[in-house]
């Protein structure tokens, strides 16, 4: 009988020390999130345990300086050259740096992703996971630049600081109070253009970023590309 009461005992003990710990868990996780909206998110992560790339964001030649001041001074910049170039690591560090100061509330990139691709119903997880990996290369500069904390909070659904979407899932949408990303515009046609560049609102930087060397497809996505900011 003494035992039957000392397990019994313990067994409350080991309910009453897991409902503890598991409040002590979510209060430390409500209130990490509190603290970051409070202060608007960038201060509050610590970086200094996060490794965040702060250096300038400086011009290699004449090309990438006109590039730069474009987007300091322009809503809508479009960027043309090879892979390599730089025009991706540059529209990714300064939406981050856009970001960072403030002067936008948010971080849109989208990309089309064409037919001869896997299709993106069949892979498993949400829309940011199935997209991905056709976001990696804007992903790398914007995690090097805001640093690992702070693009795990800017990513998580409900606070939406930084986004990733199909180019297919910009129909309708306006855009306001951001930098948004288009990148690999060469896979897209002249009126799905047309019908991006109408919903631009207040505070708003469009970046248009594409290939028009006539690598794939025989060239059709870089002659596409051409007309398509000859009708603009």
């Amino acid at each position: 009988m003494g035992r039957q009461k000392a397990v019994i005992k313990a067994r409350r003990e080991a309910k009453r020390v897991l409902r503890r710990d598991s409040r002590s868990h979510k209060q430390r996780e409500e209130e990490s999130v509190t603290s970051l909206v409070q202060m608007g998110g960038v201060e509050a992560i610590g970086m200094a345990r996060d490794s965040r790339d702060t250096s300038p964001i400086k011009a290699r030649n004449e090309a990438q300086a006109h590039y730069l001041n474009a987007i300091d001074s322009k809503q809508l910049i479009f960027a043309t050259g090879e892979a390599g170039c730089g025009k991706t690591w540059i529209s990714a560090a300064k939406a981050a740096e856009a970001l960072i100061h403030k002067d936008v509330e948010r971080i849109i990139v989208t990309r089309p992703v064409l037919q001869a691709d896997e299709d993106l119903g069949f892979l498993p997880g949400d829309i940011a996971e199935k997209f991905a990996p056709y976001f990696r290369p804007v992903y790398d500069v914007l995690l090097k630049r805001l640093g690992a904390s702070f693009m795990q909070y800017c990513l998580r659904p409900e606070i939406g600081k930084v986004e990733i979407a199909p180019f297919a899932y910009m129909r309708g949408r306006t855009f306001e109070n951001a930098v948004v990303i288009l990148d690999e515009a060469q896979n897209v046609t002249a009126a799905q253009m047309k019908m991006f560049l109408t919903r631009l609102g207040e505070n708003v930087t469009v970046i248009v970023n594409g290939d028009i060397t006539p690598v794939r497809f025989a060239g059709t996505c870089s002659v596409r590309f051409k007309r398509c900011l000859s009708s603009l």
